[in-house]
């Protein structure tokens, strides 16, 4: 009998046993390797996704805000008077309210969290609501405590409503509680049906301004809770999620809720871009922080003509590191070159923060609405 007629030799079986497996760890090498790199990839486009839409609402939303706000009509209400019974429609409180201003867009510093940025119209831009404030004038004096304003018109007021009295660089808030088409009166009662209204007491004891023929009146319609409508991005560092919350529930929502714009949204920094008094050019980029810029005057929340935004989308994909040794994927140096003027603390990061790969994303908002408002 032939070698060849024999079969495979032991050695030979166990030769190609070897040969077998070593393939086999090459294949897995390779595919582990290769599936390694797909997850990374993949982590990095999801990052890229929903860094981009979260930019991509809150540089909607800031471009639109301010619509109404930015009218020369309440260019000298350096003093604004407004009132709260406490009722939760006009915020909860008691007496002035506190955050009433004219900005189209506010950001709250984190110091070392990420920022807050709030858009405010007039009124929810998503109802039908949403039109510039109907205006009209005083046809004659009212008196310090009274509670009906004689008008020359009262097309686009309603009850319910507010209106916004301006004159000789005061400003006063009302609520609409009766409208006398027939006589062209506004009646701003205070009770039930009037919380931004102060009884007549408040307003003696606290100098309300009273108003001659000509004041600038301005009537829209309130959200739910506040005097303006609010849209306010922020993060939560918990979750790492984007959230838009509206201070005016949508039906058939009954109530306000978070919504969430994008997840793995891990830092949020922004500043104010202020123009010199009487220009449209920036020429500053400044935190807001500080007696100025923290609560702006109106003078220069006038001077505020675009906001700057940094943004951090974290991958989903965990890069784990050698055997014995720490992540390295994001480095402190890396973070520091994130951005040419943003600053990202990454103390308040998840201690496994080094173990990921980020995206950022830089847009500049120019607030058209206070640009073409101010012209």
């Amino acid at each position: 009998m032939s070698p060849s007629d024999k079969g495979f030799s032991l050695i030979e079986i166990m030769v190609g046993l070897v040969i077998g497996m070593i393939s086999m760890l090459v294949i897995m090498q390779v595919f582990s390797i290769s599936e390694g790199q797909k997850r990374t990839t993949t982590g990095g486009a999801d990052a890229q996704t929903n860094g981009s839409i979260a930019l991509h609402m809150i540089e909607r939303d800031a471009k639109m805000a301010g619509w109404g706000l930015d009218s020369s009509m309440y260019a000298n209400c350096n003093t604004t008077h407004t009132y709260c019974d406490g009722s939760a429609s006009c915020g909860g409180g008691v007496g002035a309210l506190a955050d009433f201003n004219f900005a189209s867009v506010q950001v709250t510093d984190g110091a070392a969290n990420p920022d807050t940025i709030t858009a405010q119209f007039f009124s929810n831009p998503n109802l039908d609501t949403f039109r510039y404030p109907a205006t009209t004038t005083l046809r004659s004096t009212m008196p310090q405590s009274s509670s009906e304003l004689n008008v020359n018109s009262v097309s686009g007021c309603e009850d319910g409503g507010l209106v916004l009295v301006a004159q000789a660089g005061n400003c006063t808030l009302m609520q609409i509680t009766q409208i006398q088409e027939s006589a062209l009166k506004i009646q701003h009662n205070p009770g039930a049906s009037g919380p931004f209204n102060p009884p007549a007491s408040y307003q003696n004891d606290n100098n309300w301004p009273a108003y001659t023929a000509g004041a600038t009146l301005s009537c829209f319609s309130p959200p739910t809770n506040n005097a303006l409508f609010q849209r306010i991005y922020s993060i939560d560092t918990t979750t790492r999620q984007l959230r838009r919350s509206d201070n005016t529930p949508e039906p058939p929502a009954p109530i306000i809720t978070n919504e969430v714009v994008a997840p793995e949204i891990v830092d949020l920094q922004a500043q104010y871009g202020v123009a010199p008094a009487g220009s449209q050019s920036v020429n500053e980029w400044v935190d807001a922080t500080g007696a100025t810029w923290a609560n702006p005057t109106l003078a220069n929340l006038r001077r505020i003509k675009a906001i700057r935004i940094a943004l951090v989308a974290r991958s989903t994909q965990y890069e784990k590191p050698e055997p014995s040794q720490s992540c390295a994927t994001t480095t402190s140096g890396m973070v520091a070159n994130w951005s040419s003027w943003a600053t990202f603390n990454t103390a308040n990061y998840p201690s496994d923060w080094q173990c990921y790969r980020y995206k950022v994303f830089e847009t500049v908002v120019p607030l058209r609405n206070v640009i073409w408002g101010n012209l």
